[in-house]
């Protein structure tokens, strides 16, 4: 069990890479729409997408490595205190801080990395949507 922790910790840790290629993707697409179309409209709603796209971008990569830490420190903590302790201390902290509702208390990890896993994916999805934004734009630059 702890292996998995410092498996999922260590995928989680990755969520950097990603995040500084969806900089480039806003840059490029910040870039192209001021060196050529930003007189129009439809690029003032290009720039507020991109803008938006890498906002909740830069959200779930704070989030991912957040719980990358936490999950790393649960695994390191292991060794001297039994998991179901951890577990529930790491709960009441999370609750305390009100970063996590009390429904939510006491689920199995099992079901918490699948959490992770779901933000994980969706972060590589807003990439790709990202990239197509930029290739969209760029399309509709050159055949203007």
């Amino acid at each position: 069990m702890k292996m998995n922790f410092y498996v999922v910790a260590k995928l989680l840790s990755a969520t950097h890479g990603l995040l500084i290629s969806g900089y480039v993707a806003f840059i490029l697409s910040i870039m192209a729409i001021l060196l050529k179309g930003w007189q129009s409209l439809e690029f003032w709603i290009f720039i507020i997408l991109s803008f938006s796209l890498m906002m909740i971008h830069h959200y779930l990569s704070l989030r991912l490595k957040f719980d990358s830490e936490l999950i790393e420190i649960i695994a390191r903590q292991s060794d001297t205190v039994s998991i179901e302790n951890l577990t529930q201390q790491f709960d009441q902290s999370l609750m305390q801080f009100k970063l996590m509702p009390e429904s939510k208390a006491g689920r199995d990890w099992s079901l918490r990395f699948k959490g992770c896993f779901g933000l994980f994916k969706l972060q590589i999805t807003l990439l790709f949507i990202q990239y197509f934004v930029l290739i969209t734009l760029i399309y509709k630059l050159l055949t203007q």
